[in-house]
């Protein structure tokens, strides 16, 4: 909608003043009020849509000036900004009934904010379009003065702090472009690439010149700063035969300045860090500081707070588990597929003894309390008379832990967890029932039996207090009181991931739903997904929906908002403190970010 039409749709259908008879002794009563009574509303929705764009604002700016920090890529942005144009559409639809019969300074104020978001949505669209700086350069344009017209509205209401405290930190962030003519010599079209290239070698290979790989192929010789640079290297060209056309463009340089937005762009990247190619497994540090990936060659690499590369040791194959011991003074990591090998931090220098087993280790945990690391395998084959699995255990330095490791398993292996208080829990299938043991390393040499549920088991999961364990096997999704397996109830059918959450809420992944069942049983909120196929659980829980998709889910609605992942997803992981979420995309980049 353009700003006139808008302008029309929200002019008044009458404007009728009313004033009450007076006489000589009596003073005029005040009649009703008939300005537009849901303003303090509508302003403070309106800073949240500005806010909202300044913040994106902020980050697409800096992504285009090459900076590395709370950047915003063009594509996210464009995707980010479709969803601002149809808040904001929705935004005027509210104002228009608003104001409709309504006259007053507010109204007077309100209509023309209105009118700057519709021109907003429109440039935020058409870069989403095309990704034309110069429609994000009238953005930036529509945004400047949004927040002048908030000011302006603001001035009319009762004293909002809330109100001017997102006008304050909205205006903090401080974007601005600039534009500037530069002019290009083309030659051609030629027949090929190769034609095109030789033309350029003809002219002397100019520095600035280049020449395209698909059709049409041309030579571009540019840009200049001025068009008098260009026509005078045009007038050569010409001299030499070769036709030529010099043609100007507006190009825009992007500057950003004021505070970091890390609380209106959590969506986006905190951190980005450029992998090895063919990394498809990520680990994180309890604080989400530390990062190691994991590649197909079977190297590991890691990563210090400040992005930079530490230490690239190498196994024998690839990797299919990772882990950092708790931070302390004395950090180590595990890494490695077949074989586990401990490493220390920052050196990746191999300490104590690996682990090796007959298959790749599908599981591995620190257990913080007993500082020992637990994997498990399962056989050479994962299937039935394939030989059996194997659980090991190693301190946090890598030496090799007493009774009653090692632990046989049956060839399809154990299922693995750990509660804060140090024990570890087993479970395994066999005779069709899907047992569950404990034991505290360090003190038991023994498994204890804690609960037998029935059918094939394939997930565990227990609460950081010990107090509800979960498993899901065939048969379906049981939950039951670790003190008292008489408990045992089945909550579900079959799915693919269970967690706990820290508040004890138990969150079950399906392919195509997320439930979250309170500590107390009953069942919070379902959530709609497409293709769920991975969880995590912190702050908030983390889904990986189908292969692109990353969305974090509020714990107490079930509200989803959608990360900018911006890539394929190979792997997902969440910090032990549950603030840091780090994905591997396009098996090239580790992908970091944030919660509040």
């Amino acid at each position: 909608m353009s700003g006139a039409s808008t302008r029309r749709a929200l002019a008044p259908v009458f404007a009728l003043a009313f004033l009450a008879s007076c006489t000589d002794a009596a003073q005029p009563k005040p009649g009703p009020s008939n300005d537009v009574q849901a303003a303090p509303k509508l302003a403070r929705d309106a800073g949240a849509v500005l806010l909202g764009v300044s913040a994106y604002d902020y980050g697409l700016a800096g992504a285009l000036a090459g900076q590395q920090t709370r950047t915003v890529a063009a594509a996210r942005y464009g995707t980010v900004m479709r969803g601002t144009a149809a808040t904001i559409s929705a935004f005027n639809a509210t104002v228009l009934a608003g104001t409709l019969d309504r006259t007053g300074p507010i109204r007077e104020k309100l209509v023309p904010l209105a009118d700057g978001l519709s021109d907003l949505a429109r440039d935020g669209q058409s870069y989403a379009d095309g990704g034309d700086p110069a429609a994000f350069a009238r953005v930036i344009t529509d945004v400047t003065a949004g927040w002048q017209r908030l000011r302006d509205l603001s001035t009319t209401l009762p004293k909002d702090d809330a109100l001017q405290g997102t006008i304050a930190r909205g205006m903090s962030f401080v974007v601005t472009s600039k534009s500037s003519t530069l002019s290009t010599i083309t030659t051609g079209p030629y027949a090929s690439a190769a034609e095109a290239k030789q033309a350029l070698q003809r002219m002397g290979s100019p520095l600035n010149g280049s020449y395209t790989q698909t059709a049409p192929f041309v030579v571009r010789i540019g840009p200049y700063a001025d068009r008098a640079g260009a026509d005078k290297a045009s007038a050569g060209l010409t001299k030499q035969g070769v036709i030529n056309v010099v043609t100007d463009e507006q190009s825009y340089a992007f500057a950003r300045s004021g505070p970091l937005p890390d609380a209106e762009l959590w969506r986006e990247p905190s951190r980005v860090l450029e992998v090895r190619a063919t990394s498809r497994k990520i680990g994180l540090s309890s604080d989400g500081s530390w990062v190691v990936t994991g590649s197909d060659d079977g190297y590991a690499a890691l990563f210090n707070p400040k992005g930079t590369l530490t230490a690239l040791p190498q196994s024998y194959a690839g990797m299919s588990v990772l882990q950092f011991s708790v931070d302390g003074d004395h950090q180590t990591f595990a890494v490695g597929g077949q074989v586990v090998t401990f490493l220390a931090v920052p050196t990746g220098q191999n300490i104590g003894d690996g682990m090796r087993f007959t298959g790749a280790a599908t599981q591995i945990l620190f257990v913080p309390s007993t500082r020992v690391f637990i994997a498990a395998s399962t056989g050479s084959t994962g299937l039935a008379g394939g030989g059996p699995g194997l659980i090991g255990g190693r301190t946090a330095d890598g030496d090799p832990l007493g009774d009653p490791f090692p632990i046989v398993t049956p060839a399809a292996g154990a299922r693995i967890a750990a509660s804060d208080a140090g024990d570890v829990y087993i479970g395994t299938t066999s005779g069709g029932a899907f047992d569950i043991e404990v034991f505290r390393p360090g003190r038991d040499s023994e498994l204890k039996t804690v609960a037998r549920v029935a059918g094939i088991g394939s997930v565990l999961a227990i609460d950081k207090s010990a107090k509800f364990a979960a498993a899901v096997t065939d048969q379906g999704t049981y939950r039951f009181a670790v003190a008292d397996p008489k408990t045992l109830t089945r909550v579900a059918g079959g799915v693919r991931d269970i967690a706990f959450a820290p508040d004890g809420t138990l969150y079950l992944l399906a392919q195509t739903s997320l439930a979250a069942i309170g500590p107390d049983g009953t069942a919070k909120w379902t959530a709609p997904l497409v293709d769920g196929r991975r969880l995590v659980t912190g702050q908030r829980v983390a889904v990986l929906d189908g292969t692109d998709k990353l969305l974090v889910f509020a714990p107490d609605d079930g509200t989803a908002e959608e990360l900018g992942v911006g890539g394929t997803i190979n792997d997902l992981t969440m910090s032990r403190d549950g603030r840091v979420i780090g994905v591997i995309v396009d098996s090239r980049r580790a992908v970091l970010f944030t919660l509040p």
